[in-house]
């Protein structure tokens, strides 16, 4: 129907359904480089159209990815010839024009020729004279025949031989295994059930915990670290700790308890840094270090409620996935269903966790569930799709859509790091903090104040009329 889309563009069409503003955030572009990108796919016989969740989505996918492989997909020839090109003295970056510039940042992370020349709307023998002129001052470029792109290598933000995109496909490649492994395990496994009763009278307990963000390192402005990967399991151990104490303390009958985890626990960052030879081991440590804290606090949920309800979200974090690859080889979920997966096996042969249920959301925006014997409904999100306030009208518009296509008593969101209750005449709408300091994003939404304590959680009890008491979980204790 028309032409190929270039690898950018794929990219793009493998985020959806997305919104732009979800697409810009996965792709860590510009909203009007995500239309720009839908616009000249249209231009190449593509149609789009939007969800009840306002998420662009293809129409007709198959009758334009039904078009043979072009031979130049699979060779070099369109790469530059760069043998000629002897490096004069050290990069400076101020040396370099505009046009320069957006060659360097571009050759950062991997390009062709095709979406330079889109990018920079020229020739691509202009782009290959722009690729020698930066090579002869000095910057490292270099083809990728692995990947038929051109690259730069350097110590910002590069530090090894492979480059950025090199790497988020091998990182992708092993997300993907990993769920694959876990999904030909669970088959002979029992999915993880359990009776939820609503006995009139009683309670049911919920704690919300989001945006652990395993791989991320935080300091403060003189250069400490306040917050990394080894720190969070005991935050994860404080959260267990002062949930099933305020639990008491709101002293009520309980019939089931609600651990409700809203994403990017698993951020697949810090990747990148330094020269990790081993990166599946450095994957494997970002996700296996959740598990035993995790399955700590399903242990300690089971001995003291007479049920466990585990209810999954991703997050936009571990949407990590290359041209082809399944939409489920997600960090987080992946890091849930091998908790699952434990959790059968520990039911199976060990007769432990048989109190347990597991819930968990696909790569979507959102995971509804019930609360109460089915009296209340729940609606969680990572929250990624919706601001956490409700200050204008086209912010009220869109909690209105999600109500009345949810019918949610109760809804939870995550993602801004920022704790609180949206304030609107609706459904109450529990949005929780993450255990990671606050920084510049937070402080650009203003949404955070001065304080002396860190949010990392938030718990509640409800009743069949709905919330009882809302309890935030901060710091304040932590040490």
């Amino acid at each position: 129907m028309g032409d190929q889309p270039t690898a950018k563009q794929q990219t793009y069409l493998d985020a959806l359904p997305a919104t732009d503003d979800y697409a810009a955030s996965l792709l860590g572009l510009s909203k009007s480089t995500i239309r720009d990108y839908r616009s000249r796919l249209m231009d190449k016989g593509y149609e789009f159209t939007t969800n009840v969740e306002d998420e662009y989505v293809v129409t007709n996918a198959s009758d334009v990815t039904d078009e043979p492989e072009q031979e130049e997909n699979t060779s070099t020839t369109d790469l530059p010839d760069l043998s000629d090109v002897e490096p004069e003295g050290e990069p400076e970056p101020s040396d370099l024009t505009g046009r320069e510039r957006v060659v360097v940042s571009e050759l950062q992370s991997g390009a062709t020729l095709d979406e330079l020349a889109e990018e920079l709307d020229e020739r691509q023998s202009v782009v290959t004279q722009h690729i020698r002129d930066v090579k002869q001052q000095g910057w490292q470029v270099y083809i990728d025949e692995d990947t038929e792109t051109v690259a730069i290598e350097g110590d910002q933000p590069l530090r090894s031989s492979e480059h950025t995109g090199t790497r988020t496909r091998k990182a992708n490649k092993w997300w993907e295994l990993s769920h694959n492994k876990l999904v030909r395990e669970f088959r002979g496994l029992d999915t993880p059930t359990a009776e939820m009763e609503g006995t009139t009278g009683n309670e049911d307990w919920v704690t919300h915990l989001t945006d652990l963000h395993a791989g991320d390192i935080v300091r403060d402005d003189n250069g400490e670290v306040v917050y990394e990967t080894e720190s969070i399991p005991d935050v994860v151990e404080y959260v267990t700790e002062q949930s099933l104490n305020l639990a008491r303390k709101h002293n009520s009958t309980y019939d089931t308890a609600h651990l409700l985890w809203g994403g990017d626990f698993v951020t697949s960052e810090g990747i990148y840094e330094g020269q990790f030879e081993d990166l599946d081991a450095w994957l494997d440590k970002q996700h296996e270090i959740l598990i035993d804290p995790l399955i700590a606090q399903l242990k300690a949920f089971s001995a003291e409620f007479d049920t466990v309800q585990v209810v999954c979200q991703v997050g936009n974090h571990g949407q990590n996935r290359a041209s082809g690859t399944s939409r489920q080889a997600n960090s987080d979920l992946i890091l849930y269903k091998s908790i699952r997966n434990t959790v059968a096996q520990l039911r199976e042969h060990a007769g432990l966790l048989e109190n347990v249920e597991f819930t968990i959301g696909s790569a979507t925006a959102y995971k509804n569930f019930t609360m109460r014997g089915g009296a209340i409904k729940g609606h969680l999100r990572h929250g990624q799709h919706r601001r956490p306030q409700a200050e204008t009208s086209a912010r009220k518009k869109e909690w209105q859509g999600t109500l009345l296509d949810h019918d949610f008593d109760l809804a939870y969101m995550g993602h801004y790091h920022i704790s609180g209750r949206i304030p609107w005449d609706g459904p109450p709408v529990i949005v929780s903090p993450s255990p990671k300091p606050a920084g510049e994003f937070v402080e650009k939404i203003e949404g955070k104040l001065p304080g002396d304590y860190q949010g990392v959680a938030t718990c509640h009890g409800v009743s069949d009329q709905g919330i009882t008491g809302v309890y935030p979980v901060d710091t304040r204790n932590y040490e």
